[in-house]
Formats: structure tokens, C-alpha cells, sequence
């Protein structure tokens, strides 16, 4: 099944995609935290570099590499859920940009706080901006993300259909 232009149809595959585009927004994030760590901010003093190494205690500590985690699902997940943000990662697609233009009229909102709503998708991994075409793209945890949500609504649409009937008396 497709959401958007984002193929969905691969059960079993959401989460190991999920994971993946979270891998690759927190590898952005180590990369660019570890360039800071090893920057000399002055030639003479040792001072001015960074004495704290956030990385190495991530490494060290399984209960900070489990809480870093947690957070970046709940991040994109609280992020995702979001119904308006929602509504654009649905009309995302894998292969091409999609306009902003568009966007704003799918959802109605006004060019600025679309975009506001884009950084945010793009923060959280769950988008990529396309800024030479003025557009937003699915990621990998977009397509993870979309899949699970829509496989838990074919489950619950199955549990209405099948235990509804008696609930009411029907």
C-alpha cells in the first residue's frame, strides 16, 4: 500500500525502517557533536576545548544509550502524530520533492508556518528538504513511521468490524 508516494505495503519491514532513519539522524547528530568535541576553539589554551565527551558516556552507559533512543522515537513519534504534520508526511514521496506550494494547499496553512511544521518533520528525521526545488521528501523512518500507524489502523479497523456488533447489540 502506498501513503503518498511512500510504499507502506512491507510488513515487518516498518520498524527496521523506523530504526534505520533514526540511526541516520542520530549518526548527523554524532558526526557534527564530534567535529565540535575535537575543535580547538583557542590554539594556546586547552581551556577552550570541550572537556565534556557526550559521546563516550553514551558508549559507556547503557541506561543513557536506552534513554537517547527512547527519546528520538518519542521524538518523531510526538512529532509524526501530530495531525497537520501528519497529513503532510501522508503526501510525501520517496522519489521526488514535494512542493511546499502544495503542501500549503493540502493543508491549508500559510507558506511560513508550513514551513515551521517542515523544519520540524526534517528535525526529527522524519522528512528532508529539497531547497533548491522549494520541496520536502519522505526518509526512511517516514516510510517506517507511515507503516506502522497504518498497520495499527488495519488492526483496529478489524477489532471495530468484529467486536462493535456485540458492543452495541447489534
Amino acid at each position: 500500500m502506498k501513503i503518498g508516494g511512500c510504499d507502506v505495503s512491507n510488513p515487518g519491514r516498518d520498524d527496521q525502517d523506523a530504526a534505520e532513519g533514526l540511526w541516520s539522524r542520530f549518526r548527523d547528530i554524532a558526526l557534527a557533536l564530534n567535529r565540535i568535541q575535537s575543535y580547538n576553539f583557542s590554539a594556546d589554551s586547552p581551556e577552550g576545548r570541550f572537556t565534556e565527551r557526550w559521546l563516550d558516556e553514551v558508549l559507556k552507559d547503557e541506561d543513557t544509550l536506552a534513554e537517547v533512543g527512547r527519546e528520538f522515537v518519542l521524538r518523531a513519534f510526538r512529532v509524526g502524530a501530530d495531525a497537520i504534520n501528519f497529513k503532510i508526511l501522508a503526501h510525501l514521496s520517496d522519489e521526488a520533492g514535494v512542493p511546499l506550494a502544495g503542501l500549503a494547499e493540502i493543508t491549508g496553512l500559510p507558506h511560513f508556518a508550513l514551513s515551521e511544521r517542515v523544519s520540524d518533520l526534517v528535525q526529527a528525521g522524519l522528512a528532508t528538504r529539497v531547497l533548491e526545488e522549494d520541496a520536502v521528501r519522505a526518509t526512511r523512518l517516514t516510510r517506517g513511521f507511515l507503516g506502522m500507524v497504518e498497520k495499527i489502523e488495519r488492526r483496529l479497523s478489524v477489532m471495530v468490524r468484529e467486536r462493535l456488533p456485540a458492543l452495541i447489540g447489534r
